[in-house]
């Protein structure tokens, strides 16, 4: 199991008990950010400390990690992925806060994912998938080299809110490590 992901500007590392404060402020109590996804808000300290202790659990055997400032350790989202068949891995949710957005911090763990499928787990395919509605989630995978492959109508557990979910996919042949700068798995 790899436990951290060490980026240009980030690490991509399990979850602590410390991060409570931080992650629950960055991300799970913004209600825009929920809004394109598929987990619910967490409104109050003790509903976060639960998902806290699910989250360091799920975390403990899974490719699924707090995206973390590499200057301060700060939480600032969640990235993961899960084996779906043989050698093809999907996003298991990707997500910056708010505030962070827009500074390259998505690109840079899309391109620590693909290092860690292709490299480390020696994968075969990348599967991404967004919210049609997620205008910057399709434009930052369709800017590192992602192909359409098909959609699907999912609907959302929490208020049965039907979304269109586009897949897109990245395959070894196209991965080419170089261009993606100070990674250490």
């Amino acid at each position: 199991m790899v436990n951290e992901l060490s980026l240009e500007h980030l690490i991509l590392r399990k979850a602590k008990m410390s991060d409570l404060d931080l992650i629950w402020h960055n991300v799970w109590q913004d209600e825009g950010l929920n809004e394109l996804m598929f987990w619910q808000t967490t409104k109050t300290l003790n509903e976060a400390k639960d998902r806290l202790r699910r989250t360091i659990e799920y975390q403990s055997n899974h490719y699924a990690y707090f995206v973390c400032l590499k200057s301060n350790d700060e939480p600032i989202g969640f990235a993961g992925v899960i084996e779906v068949s043989d050698k093809v891995y999907e996003d298991s949710g990707i997500c910056i806060a708010q505030r962070y957005q827009g500074l390259g911090y998505g690109k840079e763990v899309v391109e620590g994912l693909k290092m860690l499928i292709f490299d480390r787990l020696k994968g075969d395919r990348f599967l991404y998938s967004c919210f049609r509605e997620n205008k910057i989630s399709a434009n930052l995978c369709r800017s590192l080299g992602f192909t359409y492959l098909k959609s699907k109508v999912m609907v959302r557990p929490r208020d049965q809110k039907e979304f269109i979910t586009d897949y897109y996919y990245f395959d070894r042949g196209m991965f080419d490590r170089k261009y993606i700068k100070n990674c250490r798995l």
